[in-house]
């Protein structure tokens, strides 16, 4: 054996012996620990004792000290649900846990036991921290928070710390109070029974469930989960006993975001020329977090600005940094400037000259994140429309591509995205609906030529649709040009601006549907 392996072995042997015999001596000298009372609920916490073994083995087999995990703790949170806007429906879900912490003799009385976890669902920004807070502000009591990730560790064996070391701080604290454990999803995978870095997951997620078992009904303590990724969390985890309610927590509705925005603009100068309710129509999509944002830009450029308060145009120019990534525009020749500008125009022109479409609140040529999905797309399971109002949008989604044929003689990848949403609509019309000339789902028909007939039914609904953009575009060219010339010159236009370009009358608002054609009769 090589002398200097030999040496090495030697010290690991020596520093294993050393510990080893430090925690037994340290285990005799302490005192007696109290241990749970006889009949205790078996998901009980260990001893003090037994876990300060644990964790010093872990530490000698690892090769590392488990992380302390930061625990943000208000003992009395200002924020209440007033605070929180556009959430009414789980706020509404969140008051009977609220009463159950202020008033427990009232449901003790009749047997009412106060739920131990509540999970909150939903994509990020939309308030399920805030809600939280707010829940804990309205019932006067405690509020702790902390992120899973933080739970999470590289040596197997010592991410069962810091859980145990945040329940500790909880169990030890006031009661009732609140837990907040945000990212639920870092530490509550499902759980794979692999080796290595699967293994820890797997040692953690056990631990969070036997601190979960700890507490009772009694103990007055209501857990609440976060989570934008409720899919992958492990069945163990979420099932009745642990988390007993889940709460969705949705991308705010028109209402919803028109309340959030009166709310952040509340105490803040704002002319009374600014409509919260148009803002909130041309910011569908935004999470709470990001209207919130919003407001604020546009307070920041009105101080830009050294103004005394915040006008509509500091408002609407926040609202495109949203849409278009703060403003960031390419450098565009002119060659591609009037190709975009004729694209935007054809479909602002035809949303305003074809019945039973909306018509957009602006129109831009700026490249960026768009601010929301096409406002002639269909939501699924959300929106009823007719036939004749399907084909009426899928005449303005071609009318992009139209404007390029009828002004430049070719389509161009700028349409690309415009088609595809009309293949998916025309195909959901024959496929899903039976709004083909053979009426229908796939079901009714079982001969074998009927495999094609979709495609062709979905290729001529799109044949028609483009067939009557061109056929508009064509009788409104001088229109067409108006609009794409205003657009190559100031790249954002509003529905005003645009209704002013066509010489067309004014639009009754900007979700008004201009009578002026219909498209039912393109064959």
């Amino acid at each position: 054996m090589d002398p200097e392996l030999g040496v090495a072995l030697a010290v690991i042997a020596a520093v294993v012996v050393v510990a080893l015999l430090t925690t037994r001596r340290s285990a005799k000298q302490a005192p007696a620990r109290a241990r749970p009372a006889p009949g205790g609920h078996r998901g009980d916490a260990p001893g003090t004792a037994e876990r300060e073994e644990r964790d010093r083995v872990a530490v000698i087999a690892g090769g590392g000290e488990p992380r302390s995990v930061p625990v943000s703790r208000l003992v009395d949170s200002s924020v209440t649900f007033a605070a929180v806007a556009g959430l009414d429906d789980a706020i509404a879900e969140l008051r009977d846990i609220k009463d159950h912490l202020t008033h427990p003799e009232r449901y003790r009385r009749l047997g009412a036991i106060l739920p131990r976890g509540v999970l909150l669902c939903g994509e990020p920004g939309n308030g399920k921290t805030l809600l939280a807070r707010a829940l804990a502000g309205e019932a006067g009591v405690p509020f702790y928070s902390v992120s899973a990730s933080g739970f999470v560790e590289q040596f197997v064996g010592l991410g069962a710390a810091p859980i145990r070391d945040v329940f500790d701080e909880v169990r030890t604290g006031p009661r009732p109070a609140i837990l907040f454990i945000d990212e639920l999803d870092a530490v509550g995978a499902r759980r794979t029974g692999g080796a290595g870095g699967d293994r820890e997951f797997d040692h953690t997620l056990n631990q969070l469930l036997v601190e979960l078992d700890g507490f009772t009904a009694a103990d007055g303590v209501v857990i609440i989960g976060a989570t934008n990724r409720e899919e992958l969390l492990d069945p163990a985890l979420i099932r009745p006993g642990r988390f007993d309610r889940r709460v969705r927590i949705e991308a705010p509705d028109l209402a919803g975001r028109r309340a959030i925005l009166t709310l952040h603009a509340l105490r803040r100068p704002f002319s009374r020329r600014v409509d919260w309710g148009q803002v909130a129509a041309e910011t569908a999509g935004l999470s709470g977090a990001e209207l919130a944002g919003l407001v604020n830009d546009a307070c920041l450029l009105a101080a830009r600005r050294d103004r005394e308060l915040v006008g509509a145009d500091d408002v609407a120019e926040a609202i495109a940094r949203a849409a278009e990534g703060a403003g960031r525009r390419p450098v565009i020749d002119d060659g591609e400037r009037s190709l975009l500008a004729h694209h935007e125009a054809g479909h602002a022109l035809l949303s305003l000259l074809v019945r039973d479409v909306p018509v957009p609140h602006r129109v831009s040529i700026v490249s960026g994140r768009p601010l929301v999905r096409s406002p002639w797309a269909v939501n699924v399971g959300h929106d009823t429309l007719t036939q004749r109002q399907l084909r009426a949008r899928l005449v303005v989604l071609l009318a992009g591509r139209a404007a390029e044929l009828h002004t430049f003689g070719e389509p161009s990848t700028r349409a690309g995205d415009d088609l595809e949403a009309a293949k998916e609509l025309a195909r959901s019309m024959v496929q899903r609906w039976g709004m083909a000339e053979w009426v229908g789902p796939d079901e009714m028909r079982s001969d074998l030529t009927a495999m094609a007939t979709p495609d062709l039914a979905v290729a001529r609904l799109l044949a028609q649709a483009e067939r009557a953009a061109l056929m508009m575009l064509a009788n409104n060219t001088g229109r067409l040009r108006s609009i794409a010339a205003a657009l190559a010159e100031h790249e954002v236009l509003s529905v005003e601006e645009v209704t002013a370009a066509a010489g067309l009358a004014p639009a009754r608002s900007a979700t008004a549907l201009a009578p002026v054609a219909t498209v039912t009769h393109i064959r």
